[in-house]
């Protein structure tokens, strides 16, 4: 029976403004790639494992948006690709390193995150927050269905140039 895997960059809901969804899952490494840092990780993970003796692990397929990306691998018995196989998973824990951490935001995206923020007070949000070290924002300090702070969100996006998701969680205790 083959086996498959999809290793997802992060990914939020910008309904509006915020809702934070991450998705994760299939290789049996952790790893989210965002951003064209996330991307170049896959790349050295993928050259990584091939290095390792995985000859046929593929290249990672570039998400639609540009974010981050993803590996499209089976394998059944026999495949170098079979995850349950030990000389992939051996692979796989010298290669690990080289994916972005799950739950760390990397620089960029926090930059960006930390300039949408600033604009976001600039336009009338004096609390909105700056991002946590999760790169999400406190959600209690803003009502996401305001219509001014989805008018302020779309001229922080065109004035800042940001784009992407970014995440947003109930401030502590809601």
């Amino acid at each position: 029976m083959a086996s498959s895997a999809i290793v997802r960059s992060p990914l939020a809901a910008l309904a509006v403004a915020v809702l934070l969804s991450v998705a994760c899952g299939g290789l049996p490494v952790p790893g989210q790639a965002s951003g064209g840092a996330g991307l170049a990780s896959l790349e050295d993970y993928a050259k990584c494992m091939r290095g390792h003796g995985i000859e046929d692990f593929p290249d990672p397929v570039p998400n639609s948006d540009g974010q981050g990306g993803s590996f499209q691998t089976s394998g059944g018995p026999g495949s170098d690709l079979n995850h349950d196989d030990p000389r992939f998973q051996a692979a796989d824990r010298a290669c690990q390193s080289l994916l972005p951490q799950p739950g760390v935001p990397q620089a960029r995206q926090v930059a960006a995150e930390v300039k949408l923020a600033a604009c976001m007070r600039a336009h009338g949000f004096p609390d909105f927050p700056d991002p946590d070290s999760s790169g999400g924002f406190d959600s209690s300090k803003f009502d996401p269905d305001s219509p001014q702070l989805q008018s302020a969100m779309r001229a922080c996006e065109r004035q800042t140039g940001f784009s992407g998701s970014i995440g947003a969680h109930p401030g502590p205790g809601n």
